[in-house]
């Protein structure tokens, strides 16, 4: 048996990236230990430089090292309002449209069951029995936010899910609220008995803490502020950037004037950049542009400093489930403000202070306490800390490793979803 390892997100992908990278960490820990073969299977055309950034690759023997950082420069983001979305036209409503030469490259590998790590149509596409993860359903939940809806991309997640509910061996979720959210939108298509909860685990976690040389050079390399507040997520307006902008105009006007807050992240995309100068614009209007501290795009080897040079994670999201950033700041002794939403709130427990993201005296309020107050933040780290600790790298190995004993044995007894149409007798053929 044969299982390939399907990546393709690129690093500027962000939080996607970052999930692909946990699962390839542990992947590369499971390869020695089972039964079957894990093979990672990239396209030719695809470029692997974000995961060379990791310093695990190798030509045979031989390691391969990056050279400098991963660095993706951006445009002024207004180079970005004319670009096309991220739609377009889906197929009719549940067809398969064949990537003939994909399946026949899986096929010259003997490639028996697909995982891919990004929700991905990969899998139905080249008629192989798949495993892949749904990370959220919000073009259901929250249609309001264009990056779910606009520009056909509504139509083309609900085509994608639909497939994938039909047709994987099994569904990855990140959490029981993810799993009653494909259950409550998809259960004509799918039941309980092909999905499965795989928790976030932070990619970082592994990582070394950083050196105060490594401290020093963050420091310097973006000029960062002697405290700050940290949020490292891309501009969409679902992150809500804007309610920070606001949370600060409100503590300046009490007084607390030193509250910075350092954001990292791209916006190279039509809805991205526009959200990114309405909320620079709405930082000047309101006085606190100077308080904005903006990185772009953010090498990994820089994170951990960056999370340790904070007063802590802000993270005023409408998004969930459940979200990585937290963790990872729980993984450098950092406290975390985070939206009160309930499945963030199951995620996170005592470890987190929790905020309405509809409103910005709620969040000054939790960053002027948590700014002021150096017993709550040790708290909530420590909280957080433990939290963090119970679920380790091997309980990741574990549950990972018993998705793929099932998703094998699935394959190898005929337990799979049968595909309506059949692989042609030859590449590029029709059906």
């Amino acid at each position: 048996m044969r299982v390939g390892v399907y990546r393709g997100f690129p690093a500027s992908a962000g939080g996607g990236f970052q999930y692909e990278a946990s699962l390839l960490d542990a992947l590369s820990d499971l390869t020695p230990h089972v039964p079957y073969d894990l093979v990672c299977v990239n396209p030719a055309v695809e470029s692997l430089r974000g995961i060379l950034q990791s310093r695990r690759l190798h030509y045979g023997r031989m390691p391969i090292l990056p050279l400098g950082d991963l660095d993706i420069q951006q445009g002024p983001p207004e180079s970005y309002l004319s670009t096309d979305g991220e739609g377009g036209q889906p197929p009719p409503p549940d067809d398969i449209v064949l990537n003939t030469a994909m399946g026949q490259a899986l096929r010259e590998e003997e490639i028996d069951l697909l995982l891919t790590l990004h929700p991905s149509l990969v899998g139905p596409e080249v008629l192989v029995p798949f495993i892949v993860p749904i990370h959220d359903l919000q073009h259901r939940l929250q249609p309001e936010f264009p990056e779910v809806s606009a520009d056909g991309i509504a139509a083309l997640r609900e085509h994608a899910y639909r497939t994938i509910c039909r047709y994987a061996t099994l569904v990855l979720v990140d959490s029981e609220a993810g799993r009653q959210d494909v259950l409550r939108f998809y259960g004509d298509l799918i039941d309980g008995d092909r999905i499965r909860v795989l928790p976030f685990f932070p990619p970082v976690r592994r990582s070394r803490p950083p050196t105060e040389r490594d401290l020093a050079r963050v420091r310097t390399r973006y000029g960062l502020p002697k405290r700050y507040y940290f949020y490292p997520a891309q501009f969409w307006m679902h992150k809500n950037h804007r309610l920070i902008v606001e949370a600060l105009a409100r503590l300046a006007d009490d007084g607390d004037e030193a509250v910075r807050v350092v954001f990292a992240g791209s916006y190279t995309e039509k809805w991205r950049a526009r959200n990114f100068i309405e909320v620079m614009a709405l930082a000047d209007r309101l006085g606190v542009r100077d308080r904005v501290h903006y990185l772009g795009f953010v090498p990994d080897r820089d994170m951990a400093a960056l999370y340790t040079l904070s007063a802590g994670l802000v993270m005023p999201t409408f998004f969930g489930p459940t979200n990585m950033p937290p963790l990872e700041a729980w993984s450098f002794g950092r406290p975390v403000i985070v939206s009160d939403l309930p499945s963030i709130r199951d995620q996170l427990g005592d470890g987190a202070l929790y905020i309405d993201p509809r409103d910005a005296a709620s969040l000054a309020d939790a960053m002027g306490r948590l700014w002021h107050d150096d017993a709550l933040a040790a708290s909530l780290a420590g909280n957080g800390a433990r939290r963090l600790d119970s679920y380790r790298h091997e309980d990741f190995l574990a549950l990972l490793r018993g998705i793929l004993d099932e998703a094998v044995d699935r394959v190898r007894t005929g337990r799979t979803p049968a595909y309506a149409i059949a692989w042609p007798q030859e590449a590029g053929g029709v059906y």
